[in-house]
Formats: C-alpha cells, structure tokens, sequence
C-alpha cells in the first residue's frame, strides 16, 4: 500500500510505518507448516482503519501470492528435470566451451538443470563449477537461491 503524505498529526503513533507480521499454519499428513509474511503499512489512522476492516482480503491476497510461488517453483523444478534429461549427454561439451557465460541468456529451468549437472560432475565443488559457468560464487549462489537450490546448497 503506498504511502500518502498526509502531515504526521493524522498518525496513530509516533511512527510513520507499521510492521504486521502475517504467521500462516498449513496443516498436511507430512506435518505442519508455518510460514510467514511482513506487510509494511502506513501508519496513517484512515490506512489502518482500512486495514482492519479488510484483512480477509489482505490475507486472501498472501495466500494466493504463495500459492503461485509454490505453484511456479514446482514448474521449474520439473521443466528442469525435462532439460536435465536432455541437456545430460552435451553437459561435457557445454562445460568445455570458450563461452564461458553459459547462465546468462538461460531460462530459469535451464538454469536449474545446468546448476545440478555441474554439481553432479564436479561433485559439489562450486570452485571448479564457478569457473565452468562463468560466473562468480556469490552469482552462483544467487542463481541457487532463484532456482530454489537453497538446500542443495546448504548440503553441499
């Protein structure tokens, strides 16, 4: 929600943000899980008494966001199993290219599947597989992190 540059007399407090903290609990056969998400928000009285009065919809609304992000990580993981299948017979050749800016104009799923090849081969020694693909370790860290590798990472 934007703010609105309304003098500070109209705030509920001294501050010009609030911080609401949104826990949700989804309960499965596997277990529970407990996520959670920060919502920044006005600190102006007609915001918050909008707020108040709307929460279902602010809740809907997270819900439906994290749905789609679970949505969209399980189709990357498995276009990435697809391009993995295929991509498994050229990784040699790829890796053994001049070019070595191989992640740069991949998709999210190729991507993916490149990352896990080079763990494979080089056996998770991310040295050898910076220098394959180019790309530095913090850069190779953050592609992990957006290929949703975190805990291949923390594993490796």
């Amino acid at each position: 929600m934007g703010y609105r540059c309304y003098s500070s007399i109209e705030n509920a407090d001294d501050c010009e943000f609030r911080l609401m903290e949104v826990v949700m609990l989804k309960k499965s056969r596997a277990g529970e899980n407990v996520t959670s998400q920060v919502m920044i928000i006005d600190n102006n009285q007609d915001t918050l008494r909008h707020v108040q009065e709307h929460w279902n919809d602010f809740i809907d609304n997270v819900i439906r966001v994290k749905k789609m992000e679970d949505r969209d990580k399980r189709k990357i993981a498995d276009s990435a199993d697809i391009f993995g299948k295929g991509l498994k017979p050229f990784f040699p050749r790829i890796s053994e290219s001049p070019n070595k800016k191989l992640l740069a104009n991949l998709s999210k799923s190729m991507k993916k599947a490149l990352i896990l090849m080079a763990m494979e081969r080089y056996e998770g020694n991310k040295e050898i597989i910076c220098k394959v693909l180019g790309i530095n370790r913090d850069k190779l860290d953050n592609e992990m992190s957006l290929c949703g590798l975190d805990q291949v990472r923390k594993a490796a």
